[in-house]
């Protein structure tokens, strides 16, 4: 294996090709926007929802196979793009090593997933409407505990299913992340595994999953290839800090506080645009489409206030590392490295940064570490 380069310092070939990267990724995304827009219209305009209400009617669980339709018409006309943007355009800029055989396996397990859990939701959305005069309420309670359920569940499910996984056979470095876990209190996390994701793509990542005495930690094996073994730890500081810090609870309660609210509007404007599209109130399953619509909506416009309140949590979960595992070199090589492995602009514009992006920008997480290390120490 090569020597890896540290600290490490930007490619200057790297930095010259981001921005271009940078720009085609947002192109995608509100391609890929516009594509569910003209779906929805057209599904509705079109008269399509009342043809598919008319048609699972006839078959047990019209509900499911309602929301099973609907959902595949937006994946069919969303899949050109979906397609170009992750494999056709990641392995331009030689960021994915996925074989087309291998990322169509990927993209039908991700789809089986979202499938399941978005017509768990659907049913119990139909459910709560036609059972309660203030729906909205008991959706909304609902959504929270399936939410909380799955932020603790999903890892378990998801894990095997996407990833082949490994045990961390660094006796030492295994042994020092688990300590560094006691020394901060985390006495539950009991195992390192690794998962195996080069053979996808260049990105690392890390993260805490399980529950009780089940909780481990799971380390990208590219993570772990290509980065220094005081960047990894400091990967590791950083997701301490998230669980520490109880991020999962704070973005529950921050989603407790727009899901409400978010409902009741769905409410109101579903009543207000049902009439002139010849749907028979709210109850109708031909009301998904509008639903679905308006939600995309609100949540494009909350998205400031959402990715705010998340690029918090990632700054303080930047200084938990820093202040814990006290390695400010290692945390500035790491994030230049990140920045040339993710191709990520240096200099965000201020409205991109404001309204899209869930992380600080790369040069704020920098410079928190560069003052951090300026700082005298108790």
């Amino acid at each position: 294996m090569p020597r890896i380069k540290y600290p490490y310092e930007f490619d200057p070939k790297k930095r010259r090709i981001a921005k271009s990267y940078r720009r085609g990724k947002l192109l995608f995304y509100f391609l890929s926007l516009l594509i569910s827009l003209v779906t929805g219209l057209t599904v509705l305009f079109s008269g399509l929802n009342i043809t598919i209400r008319e048609f699972v009617l006839q078959y047990p669980l019209p509900t499911l196979f309602y929301g099973f339709l609907i959902l595949s018409i937006f994946t069919i006309t969303g899949f050109p793009v979906a397609l170009y943007s992750t494999f056709v355009y990641d392995h331009k800029f030689k960021l994915a090593r996925y074989k087309l055989s291998g990322w169509f396996k990927d993209y039908l397990k991700g789809n089986l997933i979202s499938y399941i859990l978005s017509l768990i939701m659907i049913w119990f959305l139909y459910f709560s409407i036609r059972t309660f005069s203030l729906w909205w309420i008991f959706a909304g309670i609902f959504y929270i505990i399936f939410s909380l359920i799955m932020n603790y569940v999903y890892p378990l499910i998801i894990v095997p299913f996407m990833w082949k996984t490994e045990p961390y056979t660094d006796k030492a470095m295994k042994q020092k992340i688990l300590n560094l876990c006691r020394k901060l209190g985390v006495a539950k996390i009991r195992n390192v595994f690794v998962i195996k994701e080069s053979e996808k793509t260049v990105r690392p990542n890390a993260f805490f999953y399980g529950i009780g005495n089940q909780q481990k930690i799971a380390l990208f094996d590219n993570l772990l290839n290509d980065f220094t073994k005081d960047e990894v730890e400091a990967v590791v500081g950083h997701e301490l800090g998230h669980y520490i810090n109880k991020d999962i609870i704070r973005g529950l309660i921050l989603e407790a506080i727009i899901v409400f609210p978010a409902f009741f509007i769905i409410d109101y404007l579903v009543g207000v645009f049902a009439p002139m599209l010849s749907i028979q109130g709210i109850g109708d399953l031909a009301s998904l489409p509008l639903i679905g619509m308006i939600n995309g909506a609100l949540a494009f416009l909350l998205m400031p206030l959402v990715n705010a309140h998340s690029r918090w949590r990632e700054s303080q979960a930047d200084e938990f590392a820093l202040k814990h595992v006290r390695k400010p070199v290692a945390q500035v090589s790491l994030e230049k490295r990140l920045a040339d492995l993710h191709l990520a602009e240096l200099k965000v514009h201020p409205l991109t940064e404001f309204w899209l992006l869930s992380h600080p920008s790369t040069i704020k997480r920098i410079k928190m570490a560069e003052e951090w290390k300026r700082k005298p120490k108790k």
